[in-house]
């Protein structure tokens, strides 16, 4: 009789821990973003040329080089990419993958080159046509693409966030932007998918507690994001956090407000 009352006791104690670690469900639904609360003014985007036309485009998280002299150029893992520049002010970049078109990005700048809009278009085997575009406004440089630009329309993607969460998996996904992700809650890396995803993008999640995530963000293995969710004692607030590991304190933050 002792063994089995131990028995139940240290049962409903396990009960009670798993219960305390569980996620609340509070975290499920559709939130929006409230920009007045959140601290984040839209990465800032380097674009250069080299003399020997080379181009270089760098936001933070996608760092690239590629030429606009209209040939198929290899990216690896059987994809390939040209660049055709049709005029002064647009180019058009397409990526292939096994000799079939995958993903269309398309560059304009405004009259007077102080707007840059880039569109980006994927391709889904088995799925819908995803675009998703950013508009940025230059910040220096006065020549062609080249120079650093502002991107202004970061948080008019980010504006809606929908998010599932249960004790295996979160799923969080932007549609504005064509972004989500599925990812279990153990810190394994997973492929994020978007239009304007570099290919080695992963996000991986843990569980601090009924409340918070800890995330992380990678290219390649290599970690370019840091970052947290954390969800309000009413249910009612997400503060997503993100930062550079070798710059702490360059902290951007997003607050979302359930709808």
């Amino acid at each position: 009789m002792r063994n089995t009352w131990f028995g139940w006791v240290v049962l409903c104690a396990l009960a009670a821990t798993l219960g305390c670690r569980a996620p609340s469900p509070d975290w499920n639904g559709t939130w929006k973003v409230n920009p007045s609360k959140s601290n984040f003014q839209g990465p800032l985007i380097t674009i250069s040329i080299s003399a020997d036309g080379e181009y270089r485009y760098y936001d933070g998280v996608v760092n690239s080089t590629f030429r606009c002299d209209g040939k198929y150029r290899p990216l690896g893992n059987n994809r390939t990419q040209a660049c055709v520049k049709s005029s002064a002010t647009t180019l058009e970049m397409t990526r292939a993958e096994n000799g079939i078109k995958t993903n269309v990005y398309h560059w304009e700048l405004s009259a007077g080159g102080k707007v840059f809009t880039s569109t980006a278009t994927a391709f889904r085997p088995n799925g819908p046509v995803v675009t998703a575009q950013i508009v940025a406004s230059r910040m220096s440089g006065s020549d062609d693409f080249a120079g650093q630009w502002r991107d202004t329309s970061y948080l008019q993607q980010h504006a809606d966030m929908t998010l599932r969460l249960d004790n295996q998996a979160l799923h969080i996904g932007y549609p504005s932007a064509g972004l989500y992700v599925d990812t279990p809650l153990d810190g394994v890396d997973t492929a994020v998918h978007g239009p304007r995803t570099e290919e080695g993008t992963t996000y991986s999640a843990r569980s601090v507690g009924r409340r918070e995530l800890s995330t992380l963000t990678k290219r390649n293995g290599k970690v370019l994001t840091q970052g947290s969710l954390k969800l309000s004692n009413d249910g009612r607030i997400i503060t997503e956090s993100w930062w550079n590991p070798d710059r702490p304190t360059g902290k951007g933050t997003l607050v979302y407000e359930k709808k």
